[in-house]
């Protein structure tokens, strides 16, 4: 049986881990991490840091953007 796993990054959802113990796949929630969509991953702590990382390479790049 698959359990789903809602994945928060700074109070936003970014999508849903399913999957046993050693294979969660990713199914992202909006725009922000479709880059994780459909990615494997062997922990929920690996889905999790993969969420946060690219929400933070977003906002700097974001940030970078508006400077200009």
């Amino acid at each position: 049986m698959h359990i789903a796993y809602a994945i928060d990054v700074h109070h936003q959802t970014a999508g849903v881990a399913v999957g046993e113990p050693g294979d969660f796949k990713f199914f992202s929630s909006g725009p922000a991490f479709d880059g994780l969509e459909g990615r494997i991953f062997r922990s929920l702590e690996q889905v999790s840091r993969a969420a946060r990382e690219l929400a933070v390479t977003r906002r700097v790049r974001g940030f970078a953007s508006h400077r200009r």
